[in-house]
């Protein structure tokens, strides 16, 4: 019985992450959501249900369905955090570089974007942020450089005199 399930796992998995990664552009989230529709998967066959490959694509559909609903729900989080931060802005230039800073902020991943806050916004170390993830302290920092090069890239696309000029993204506390 696990001999069939491995042979449909290795003759479906490269679709399955392709059709994923096609959806989302992003290879590790598809590679998350390939070996959660697996996981899914092995659940069902261990339990007699008999998964195909179209039964593998609809799993897969519906896990890049709760994401895009994930990413909503974040995006909208965003904004209203974006809208209080403005209302409790002191200038001009203040407002501007903060409504620069949560757009950026708004377009990465948002586990990126959690990563930065737990970071600057909450000030965990390395050490708090990897437990409050759930994650280990390198994975951690894995994830803040990815997270700060795609907040980079989303600020220099700005242009000059935007929040790349006024937001440094850098220090972390170790610990």
């Amino acid at each position: 019985m696990p001999e069939r399930f491995a042979a449909l796992y290795r003759s479906t998995y490269r679709t399955i992450e392709r059709y994923i990664r096609i959806r989302t552009d992003d290879i590790e989230l598809a590679r998350d959501l390939a070996a959660e529709t697996f996981a899914i998967a092995w659940a069902k066959y261990s339990s007699g249900v008999d998964t195909s490959i179209s039964w593998l694509l609809r799993t897969a559909r519906n896990l890049v369905g709760n994401e895009y609903q994930r990413r909503e729900r974040e995006s909208e989080r965003l904004r209203r955090l974006m809208l209080e931060e403005l209302t409790t802005a002191q200038s001009y230039s203040d407002h501007q570089n903060h409504i620069e800073l949560w757009e950026a902020m708004a377009r990465i991943r948002p586990v990126e974007a959690l990563v930065l806050q737990l970071t600057y916004w909450y000030g965990l170390s390395a050490t708090e942020g990897a437990q409050f993830l759930g994650c280990s302290t390198a994975s951690f920092w894995q994830q803040m450089t990815r997270a700060r090069a795609a907040l980079r890239r989303e600020l220099t696309l700005d242009g000059p005199g935007s929040a790349s000029t006024a937001v440094h993204v850098g220090h972390v506390r170790h610990g």
